[in-house]
């Protein structure tokens, strides 16, 4: 969590710096994206939505859509867990 405010922090001084600003701000976003402790944060995040879609009753609210983005998101993960 500490990084994502970092990045915001960076994003706020480094547009009011010019090109210059914003080439360390793309520079930065690529560091912190690829971080271990983002991949983790978004792998948590996709176990904690496929527990609660499982949970959910079959043709709830937005069932479909949530299953269908659900089982996209593990095949994604799926697919970088190969590379």
């Amino acid at each position: 969590m500490e990084t994502i405010i970092g990045f915001v922090a960076g994003y706020l001084a480094g547009a009011r710096e010019g090109k210059a600003g914003l080439d360390r701000l793309k520079t930065s976003w690529q560091a912190i994206s690829s971080s271990p402790e983002v991949r983790k944060m978004a792998s948590d995040a996709i176990v904690l939505a496929e527990q609660v879609v499982r949970r959910a009753p079959v043709g709830g609210i937005g069932g479909t859509v949530v299953r269908s983005l659900a089982s996209r998101a593990a095949a994604r993960r799926e697919t970088s867990r190969a590379a």
